[in-house]
C-alpha cells in the first residue's frame, strides 16, 4: 500500500527532492513503503546529462537543476499540482 503525502504551497524543488531520493534509498533497503507526493513547485528547468549551457536562449530566466537523468533541458512550468510516485518497480515487475 502506498503512503500519500500531501505539501500544501509550493515547495522548494532541491529539498523536495532529496526528501524523494532519501526515501527511494529507505524503500531500496525495506524501511519504507511505496509513495505517492502531492505537490507544487515554482517554475524551473531540469538539466538531464547531455544538456548544454549555450541550448538556453533565457539562461536566468527560471532556475536550473542538474538532476542525472538522461536527455537535456526540461521545463517544469506552474501548471498545478502534481503528483511523483515512488514505486519500487523492480518488486512489481521481474525479468529473467
Amino acid at each position: 500500500m502506498a503512503n500519500w503525502t500531501h505539501l500544501p504551497g509550493l515547495s522548494p524543488y532541491m529539498p523536495t527532492l532529496s526528501a524523494m531520493e532519501a526515501h527511494v534509498a529507505a524503500m531500496a533497503e525495506g524501511r519504507a513503503d511505496e509513495a505517492v507526493w502531492l505537490l507544487e513547485h515554482p517554475p524551473l528547468y531540469t538539466a538531464g546529462t547531455s544538456a548544454r549551457e549555450t541550448d538556453l536562449v533565457q539562461p536566468d530566466r527560471f532556475p536550473v537543476f542538474d538532476v542525472g537523468r538522461g536527455g537535456q533541458y526540461f521545463f517544469c512550468s506552474m501548471w498545478g499540482p502534481a503528483a511523483a510516485t515512488c514505486a519500487a518497480l523492480s518488486a512489481r515487475w521481474k525479468t529473467g
